[in-house]
């Protein structure tokens, strides 16, 4: 597997405790933006507000734990 490192050790520990946590590391990396403006658009999708730093990318939502509620009730 070519994942990033931390990407590999979620997706291990996801299949050792189900397949569910594999989909929310899937939204995740799906959902880290290089600019903040992209990650307030994405967050428009997610109907949740603002963007927050995650190193030198942008993740949608005020937060991650208001990010994982909003990609857990997307269809």
């Amino acid at each position: 597997m070519h994942l990033f490192p931390v990407l590999r050790v979620c997706l291990a520990a996801s299949l050792l405790i189900g397949a569910a946590p594999i989909v929310a590391v899937r939204a995740q990396a799906n959902d880290m933006f290089p600019t903040k403006e992209t990650a307030l658009q994405r967050a428009k999708q997610l109907k949740c507000a603002g963007a927050f730093a995650m190193g030198k990318e942008w993740m949608p939502c005020k937060d991650f734990a208001t990010y994982e509620n909003a990609v857990s009730k997307e269809s």
